[in-house]
């Protein structure tokens, strides 16, 4: 996932935000119906098209697209670093929706996770243009709407198998993006490199992660599951590095520390001695 924000950054500006996000669906989509017709899986469709709606629209289409948005105005290491605050809304919607216990500690937490992001995002702020302040406040939703679908999916997706849920997700999901594609044309040259990047996009960081994803979500629960991000902002970093020549600036840095915290606080939880 954390390489996922390098591909947004190549692909955005050629096909723009939607198209990107649903061919990214779709090709991971299509890879799924390969593997699992091999499988002989069965789908059930019918029985759980509302959850593969919800989940598809709040985890997969709008966040993608948000995120794909602000690849064309910022950089990747700063979306990495915001997507890291996914586990603190995990934690305020567990407790607005399942009464999940917020202590001191995780409001702590909270409160150094918004500090981190003003830290991270006071030089973009700082230059003022309306795309920069739209894209920072993209991917913020995006997050947000991470930590609301893995409640939901673990209070009412928990019946059904992570193989279900991540065909049946993506695919409505990226159906569903294709006809506002037309607010966001392509604009440059399709060539079999960006062709074989969507492919690669689609299944290593959307189909083989989502699998990984909704069976820990499953087995261990939305606010653990979601310290994957934990390691996000530290491999987004060093993709840009290595393939963008990207050297982020100090506060980029200082930010992802204090943010970390705080995930830190919301997320931890002492072992009970036996």
């Amino acid at each position: 996932w954390g390489g996922s924000f390098i591909f947004m950054k190549e692909l955005s500006p050629v096909f723009g935000p939607v198209l990107t996000s649903s061919l990214r669906l779709l090709s991971a989509s299509a890879f799924l119906f390969i593997v699992y017709f091999f499988q002989k899986y069965k789908m059930n469709w019918r029985k759980n098209f509302k959850v593969f709606l919800l989940l598809g629209l709040g985890n997969s289409a709008i966040p993608f697209t948000l995120y794909a948005y602000a690849a064309l105005y910022i950089s990747p290491s700063i979306s990495v670093i915001l997507n890291s605050t996914a586990p603190m809304f995990g934690a305020i919607f567990a407790y607005i929706i399942v009464k999940d216990n917020l202590s001191y500690k995780k409001m702590l937490g909270l409160l150094l996770g918004t500090v981190g992001v003003g830290v991270v995002t006071s030089i973009t702020f700082a230059e003022g243009t309306i795309e920069l302040y739209f894209s920072v406040i993209a991917c913020i939703l995006a997050a947000a709407l991470y930590g609301l679908s893995g409640v939901y999916a673990k209070k009412y997706a928990s019946h059904i198998e992570a193989k279900e849920l991540t065909l049946g997700s993506i695919t409505i999901s990226g159906i569903i993006l294709l006809p506002f594609t037309i607010f966001s044309p392509v604009s440059g040259t399709v060539t079999f490199e960006l062709i074989g990047m969507i492919i690669v996009f689609g299944v290593l960081c959307t189909a083989v992660a989502y699998l990984i994803y909704y069976y820990l979500l499953k087995e261990i629960g939305t606010v653990k599951v979601l310290t994957v991000t934990y390691l996000m902002p530290v491999f987004g970093v060093m993709w840009a590095f290595i393939i963008l020549n990207e050297v982020p600036k100090y506060n980029v840095y200082l930010g992802s520390i204090v943010i970390l915290i705080g995930v830190y606080l919301v997320t931890y939880k002492p072992k009970k001695l036996v």
